[in-house]
């Protein structure tokens, strides 16, 4: 049986007739679905289908019928309309008579379509193809999509094959076959737009809401809408990427033609706020491509790409300046998969857009856009990424660059009185996440209004739970212990730690620098067995020197795609010399392996570009080892200072045991604890730990049994270098 669906409109209606009447006249098969005449049964009175059969067909040719063996030919005149025409239809002979019965049967269906209700369906589909450029086969083509979606029209077999839809729907049209099938194309506007699904049928998540007139909004407004302007930060913000980047974006839009810019980096990093703040320095009306749909649900690339053609269509490119942000899945390509990426810090899986659909649209772009996206470059088809005029990486937010949105943050919502200069400075050291997270925790502040003392309380409360939702570490998470001290530590090398850290201060001292002729790199190797203290002293090396140290591990760098590696190797020496900081390589062994050993050219491109970074790197670079006979020969003339890491000598472990048990050995225990090997200052910070809550109950005899214990599953992977140097003597 038919299902029945209201037909309240007379745009829908008339085309549902006329679509109906053309198969009418050009399918000659046999009707193997009797829902095919659900439009008769539903939109004329069955007693006038009767007198219409019974006009045309004479008494015995109707008994005849009526006596048929086959029970989809055998008549009976009080059955639905719709199992009396499939009869007719289904009896050969009798064809064409029934197609002149049903042409009778339209017009009486068409003369009754007159009051019918407002056309708002007509009117919406008007907008849209004046919208998006529909040409008319393609608007004819989606109405008949709608219709059949909507009404009863259906198709005179069960199922139609999705390669035989063009056919029936050039019969429906009573359209060329080849006409149909281009522009059902996947290139063309209907399905590349989204506006019929993979199977040719309409789409009802992308035109739902609108076509049926419950959603008052106009067709434009509904995939995109002009940006508000009130929050939008000055350009002053933006400092040296607002002189750089944006004299160039300038001219280039006010250059006038075609221009796709490329915004990308690391989420939260202020790109969104970059194109709202370019647009009105520019002059122009910004325009926002859409995200979600009025039900809240994100909409789908292809609705996506709908707003951007409708943008481009209508808006005027010499005022406008369209904004695509979150546009990750329309420009990701689809020629392989796309997992985590190192420092940015997030996946990239997930749908893509046809690498061939995209390059369309950024070909045919007449109002200048700027597309945001989270991803990296290495995740966009390079066919896509040739295609931007311009493009600007937007990196993780420095210290200064975080000062800079706390000031103006603060200035925003009027807390300049609560948070002063100093703090402001303190916040922005503490905290390292987003504009967006600092503009949230701030906004709360307000609303909450503490008083002038219980403001360090109340930021640390809003902070602390945003920074561990977003996975933002603790800045002071890297500091050295509070008893920690150099005294007691095994180093082998020319140079002690004390005179290293001196040699430090003195390359960051600006008159050191300045007066230096040819002056060195202060690249520094520590190497040695885990847990001789290696880490522990680049926390103490911070702190002495006042300097933040950005934490570096070799997971991090290594990424799946060509070049990724080298890409975020340079990020790294970029990030630690903008924010003055000591960049620090833990288990730097993947990245400077001997290269020749390598077996992919990746391995041979990543050290070649670690040691680039290491001779133009303006600030101190640290990298620790625990396999130094790995590394890349090359690598060891980079270093100015090797300093090896080794296990504790007797008076070490002494000295360790009495500073981090808070006692003092008697001889006899001090002679057991020095027949103890391999003992390592994490050795002794492990035992501390696990008898931490025992209290005076445990005695040193105890202790040094807990760290036999350590050593016992511990194998001696100690390395040395070869007398290579040692670096200069300071």
């Amino acid at each position: 049986m038919a299902k029945f669906k209201q037909i309240p409109q007379s745009f829908l209606y008339r085309r549902l007739l006329k679509y109906f009447g053309n198969m009418v006249r050009n399918y000659d098969e046999a009707c193997r679905d009797d829902d095919f005449f659900a439009v008769v049964r539903n939109c004329l009175d069955h007693d006038r289908g009767v007198e219409l059969v019974e006009a045309a067909y004479p008494p015995a040719e109707l008994d005849e019928m009526a006596k048929a063996r086959s029970r989809a030919c055998r008549l009976d005149l009080s059955d639905p309309l719709d199992d009396v025409f499939c009869a007719l239809w289904n009896n050969e002979g009798s064809r064409a008579k029934c197609r002149a019965v049903l042409e009778a049967a339209l017009e009486y269906m068409e003369a009754d379509c007159e009051d019918r209700g407002e056309d708002v369906v007509g009117r919406r589909f008007a907008e849209l193809a004046r919208a998006l450029k529909l040409g008319d086969l393609e608007a004819e083509l989606l109405v008949l999509a709608y219709v059949c979606d909507q009404t009863c029209f259906s198709w005179p077999v069960h199922h139609v094959e999705d390669r035989d839809k063009p056919l029936y729907y050039a019969m429906a049209l009573d359209r060329s076959y080849d006409e149909v099938s281009q522009a059902l194309s996947p290139k063309g506007t209907l399905l590349r737009l989204g506006l019929l699904d993979c199977d040719y049928d309409f789409s009802r998540r992308t035109l739902g809401g609108f076509m049926d007139g419950t959603s008052e909004e106009t067709i434009e407004r509904r995939f995109y809408a002009r940006s508000d302007e009130r929050d939008v930060l000055p350009w002053e913000f933006y400092g040296e990427l607002a002189a750089k980047d944006g004299e160039v974006l300038r001219r280039m839009v006010a250059a006038g033609g075609r221009c796709n810019v490329l915004l990308y980096g690391a989420p939260g990093t202020g790109k969104t706020s970059f194109a709202r703040s370019l647009a009105k320095e520019l002059g122009r009306a910004a325009f926002e491509i859409r995200q979600g749909d009025d039900d809240g649900r994100n909409m789908k690339s292809e609705a996506r790409m709908m707003g951007i053609q409708m943008c481009n269509n209508q808006e005027d490119p010499e005022t406008s300046l369209m904004i695509v942000d979150e546009a990750d899945e329309l420009l990701r390509g689809t020629s392989g998969g796309f997992g985590p990426f190192g420092l940015f810090g997030f996946d990239t899986g997930g749908k893509s857009t046809e690498k061939g659909v995209m390059n369309s649209i950024l070909d045919e772009m007449r109002v200048p856009a700027v597309w945001i996206s989270n991803a990296p470059a290495e995740a966009m088809d390079e066919s896509v990424r040739r295609r931007f005029d311009y493009s600007v990486c937007f990196e993780r937010l420095n210290n200064a660059q975080r000062v800079a949105i706390w000031r103006n943050q603060v200035a925003r919502h009027g807390l300049g009185e609560l948070i002063p200069g100093e703090k402001i400075e303190q916040y922005a050291s503490k905290y390292e996440t987003s504009a967006g997270g600092i503009s949230t925790v701030l906004a709360n502040v307000k609303r909450m209004a503490p008083a002038a003392d219980k403001v360090d309380e109340l930021v640390a409360a809003l902070m602390k739970p945003h920074c561990r939702l977003m996975g933002v570490k603790d800045a002071n998470a890297f500091l050295p212990a509070k008893d920690y001290s150099l005294d007691g530590l095994s180093i082998r090398g020319k140079v002690s730690l004390e005179r290293l850290v001196k040699a430090a201060r003195n390359y960051l001292d600006a008159g050191f620098s300045a007066a230096a002729e040819d002056r060195p790199r202060m690249n520094v190797l520590l190497y040695g067995p885990p847990g001789t203290g290696k880490t522990e002293f680049v926390k103490y090396l911070g702190k002495e020197l006042d300097r933040k140290v950005v934490v570096v591990k070799g997971s991090d760098i290594l990424g799946m795609y060509v070049g990724q590696s080298e890409q975020n190797i340079a990020r790294a020496f970029r990030r630690a010399e903008a924010e003055r900081a000591i960049l620090f390589f833990d288990e730097v062994d993947g990245l400077l392996q001997d290269r020749s050993n390598a077996s992919r050219s990746w391995e041979v491109t990543q050290v070649n570009e670690l040691l680039q970074q290491m001779e133009g790197f303006d600030g101190i670079m640290v990298a620790a080892t625990n396999f130094s006979k790995s590394l890349d020969p090359a690598t060891m003339r980079r270093f100015t200072f090797k300093l090896e890491f080794g296990y504790l000598d007797d008076a070490g472990k002494r000295t360790f045991f009495e500073r981090m048990f808070r006692t003092r050995l008697s001889e006899e225990e001090a002679a057991e604890l020095c027949r103890l090997r391999n003992l390592a200052p994490g050795d002794f910070r492990t035992v501390r730990q696990e008898q931490f809550y025992l209290g005076d109950e445990v005695t040193n005899l105890e202790r040094i049994e807990a760290l036999k214990e350590e050593c016992a599953v511990k194998k001696d992977k100690r390395t040395s270098l070869l007398p290579i140097g040692f670096g200069e003597n300071v």
